[in-house]
């Protein structure tokens, strides 16, 4: 489910190997599991934003849960290191069209968001 839009010729251009993986993986699904995997990172998305909005700390075990699922999303595409996870959060708030897409759901959740990713990769990836 390729876009052929600005993003898409971006992200080739900025990303190439990751992008080339990325288009790989998608290839091997079909239309409706393309529709599904898009469908997940947005219901991840509406979660997180719940747990922010619900007080929840970078920290807690929910918050860190999310978080966990969106890294295996990512995964889906691409397969983050340590260090591209952070800096994939660190490009949420630094790139503007990501931070609209965030604070769109809250305000304060790009930066949320990024700082929990850290919070996990620290965690969970060396």
């Amino acid at each position: 489910m390729t876009r052929n839009d600005a993003h898409e010729t971006e992200a080739q251009s900025r990303w190439p190997d990751q992008y080339a993986v990325s288009q790989k993986r998608l290839g091997k699904l079909s239309a409706a599991q393309q529709r599904e995997l898009f469908l997940a990172g947005e219901a991840i998305t509406a979660e997180l934003a719940q747990a922010f909005l619900s007080g929840g700390a970078l920290e807690d075990d929910i918050v860190q849960e999310i978080v966990g699922r969106h890294y295996l999303w990512i995964d889906a595409f691409w397969t983050p290191s340590q260090a591209a996870y952070i800096g994939l959060g660190q490009m949420y708030v630094s790139d503007e069209r990501f931070a609209q897409n965030y604070e769109q759901q809250a305000a304060g959740l790009a930066l949320f968001m990024s700082q929990a990713m850290a919070v996990w990769a620290k965690s969970n990836l060396s």
